[in-house]
């Protein structure tokens, strides 16, 4: 006996997923007839038109893989839940606020460093204990640290390599002698700037920031 769709009546094969005609899913729920298309009731057994007789085991076995597929769903999203709270939890234990709060961290940082205890525990599924969550953070937040660092001198720098050059336009490259300091360094230096060796190379003694100043004071730039 033939097979139909009951979407467009169009005949297929008993295997057939789909209809070859109109691409509708061939239902396998058993609501309706897959010979005649007659709706059928659940407790039917056998078509009410045509007399078929419905084939529930496909059912029945798709169903029990679906009902696993969906727990196993669950039960991954349960554990992912947990993971992530757990997370949360150790972010938000004073331990670890303290030394967010002590090394000034970003909260750029913070979310990049979740992101990775995200990656090691749920993608990856690594297995951590508290202590072991605890010593990556703190691990992460010391790194975290000396990157903001790094980056705040770097544009400390870049500030003030600025300020030269616009002084160097200016004023040729320092306030002058109307400045306290570089009247004393030039009298100190017998006529020169005097000067010392340090990370950056020989570095003089003297203010950039070549503004207006009172004679005998101390200019912006001087610390």
């Amino acid at each position: 006996m033939a097979n139909f769709c009951t979407n467009c009546w169009h005949e297929i094969r008993k295997e057939d997923k789909f209809c070859t005609n109109c691409g509708y899913k061939v239902r396998t729920d058993n609501n309706f007839c897959t010979n005649c298309g007659t709706k059928l009731r659940k407790e039917d057994n056998f078509c009410t038109n045509c007399g078929t007789k419905i084939d529930r085991s496909d059912i029945n076995q798709n169903n029990t893989i679906l009902k696993s597929v969906h727990n196993s769903i669950e039960k991954k999203k349960a554990e992912e839940k947990k993971t992530l709270k757990t997370i949360d939890e150790i972010f938000e234990s004073e331990e670890i606020k303290s030394k967010i709060r002590e090394n000034k961290i970003d909260q750029i940082h913070i979310i990049y460093i979740k992101d990775l205890l995200k990656n090691k525990l749920i993608s990856k599924k690594e297995k951590m204990s508290d202590e072991e969550i605890k010593y990556f953070i703190t691990t992460e937040l010391e790194k975290a640290r000396k990157e903001q660092e790094k980056a705040r001198i770097t544009k400390e720098k870049e500030i003030t390599n600025k300020k030269i050059e616009n002084n160097k336009r200016i004023r040729g490259g320092y306030c002058g002698l109307g400045c306290r300091h570089c009247y004393e360094e030039f009298l100190d230096g017998g006529g020169a700037i005097v000067g010392d060796f340090d990370s950056d190379g020989y570095v003089e003694y003297y203010c950039h920031l070549g503004h207006s100043i009172s004679f005998g004071c101390y200019c912006e730039d001087y610390e």
